[in-house]
């Protein structure tokens, strides 16, 4: 067995693992690892020419107590079923935790499948959000409502969310369309909601009832976005949105931090974090 920091050249190997483990769309798939494959923060573990098992990482941004801190945020964490509880992993993640601290990120995160499992290696809870859902039959405030993608708009509602719940991500423009084409391989549709010709929030859903993003400056304008695209989809949503949103819901921790040398400390105030792949 040989545990190595990946390459370039590993990339369809990795891509196959993808498939295999997550079975997420080959378009999709093919998209994240066309933009966002980080071969020189990601670890594997090969038996022979064989990938058996990987964790991948991509550097971000994030917005904590009123500055920006450099991060990894650790997705792709895989193992084929016949080499599972054979302590893979665990080396895997000890090397990507080793290479981020010495690399000068301030944490590593992830969305974890299940808490604990993260907790042995120092993973802490940091941020929450509520899950809420869909009700067609409730009433309004009126918001006028624009489907598509307005650049402009959406950033501008993003950006101020952003200031206002720690842990989110940093996006300038060009990353805003890039997790928007991320959201375009599962066929999203974007609603945007104006108040006297202001953006107040938006939502990414699809027709099969996944919402990719639901953010609002005003707690009203969460419950309008879900029922509107609940309409649209023909089902009822769920969605994942901060916990000052003003509706209730089932709170849940969405993220886990591990963070170097005192960067910040947890849990996050106020934390939210929406993470595209």
């Amino acid at each position: 067995m040989t545990i190595r920091k990946l390459t370039a050249e590993d990339r369809a190997r990795a891509q196959a693992l993808w498939l295999h483990i997550f079975r997420d769309s080959p378009a999709f798939t093919a998209y994240y690892f066309d933009n966002r494959f980080f071969p020189e923060h990601s670890f594997g573990a090969f038996d022979g020419e064989d990938l058996v098992a990987m964790v991948l990482g991509r550097p971000t941004r994030i917005f904590v107590n009123g500055a920006f801190f450099d991060a990894l945020l650790i997705s792709g964490v895989s193992t084929l079923l016949r080499y599972r509880r054979k302590g893979l992993m665990r080396r895997l993640m000890t090397l990507l935790l080793d290479h981020a601290k010495d690399s000068g990120f301030a944490c590593c995160y992830l969305h974890p499948v299940e808490e604990s499992i993260y907790r042995s290696l120092g993973f802490q809870n940091g941020t929450d959000a509520r899950i809420i859902r869909s009700d067609t039959a409730r009433a309004h405030n009126a918001f006028e409502l624009r489907e598509g993608t307005a650049w402009d708009d959406l950033l501008t509602v993003y950006q101020a969310v952003l200031l206002t719940h720690d842990g989110m991500q940093q996006r300038d423009a060009e990353e805003f369309r890039t997790v928007f084409s991320d959201y375009a391989t599962e066929n999203a549709r974007t609603l945007i909601a104006y108040a006297k010709h202001e953006p107040v929030g938006y939502i990414v859903f699809n027709g099969e009832g996944d919402v990719s993003e639901l953010l609002a400056l005003r707690p009203s304008a969460y419950a309008f976005l879900l029922d509107e695209a609940a309409k649209r989809a023909g089902q009822e949503l769920t969605a994942a949105v901060p916990a000052d949103c003003g509706l209730s819901g089932e709170r849940v921790y969405s993220m886990q931090y591990l963070v170097f040398d005192d960067a910040f400390s947890l849990p996050l105030k106020n934390g939210f974090c929406q993470v595209p792949y």
